[in-house]
């Protein structure tokens, strides 16, 4: 009977200490990299919600302010009275959102402007609107317009 000395062959206890290592920290970057892209999709998630959010508005009150031959502003009631002899539609503006007969746009306003014929005006007759909000550009904003029918002249 032979006595030979058979090595098995394996890692060492620091080889295997090295490798666990070396994963923790691959570990912990690929955490650290997915919490920095879950906080991108969220922003983006949310910025995007707020342009629809604004175009959906500006969509409707184009809609609106073409539909309807008079519009009048009451400033005392925030409100945008758009009208025809058939039927109306009235906009409410409070701090935090736009409601309608319809819908609510939950839009700060940062700055409201209301002009008629080219002109700024506070309140009464108005036939154009222009739109600026909170935690946006002046890029983000909302110019609404219609052409005046002859008839109001009169």
């Amino acid at each position: 009977m032979s006595n030979t000395n058979h090595k098995i062959k394996a890692f060492t206890l620091t080889e295997m200490m090295v490798v666990i290592v070396i994963s923790a920290i691959v570990v912990g970057l690929a955490f650290t990299i997915l919490g920095i892209v879950q906080n991108n999709m969220r922003s983006i998630e949310n910025n995007y919600e707020h342009q629809s959010e604004i175009q959906s508005l500006e969509v409707a009150l184009t809609i609106d302010f073409n539909r309807y031959p008079m519009a009048q502003w009451n400033p005392k009631e925030n409100t945008l009275l758009l009208s025809s002899p058939i039927q109306k539609r009235m906009y409410t503006f409070s701090t935090d959102s736009i409601t309608n007969d319809i819908d609510t746009f939950t839009l700060k306003t940062k700055n409201i402007t209301y002009y008629f014929e080219g002109e700024q005006v506070s309140a009464g007759s108005i036939d154009a609107i222009k739109l600026t909000f909170d935690n946006t550009t002046d890029l983000h904003r909302i110019f609404v317009y219609k052409h005046n029918d002859p008839t109001i002249h009169f």
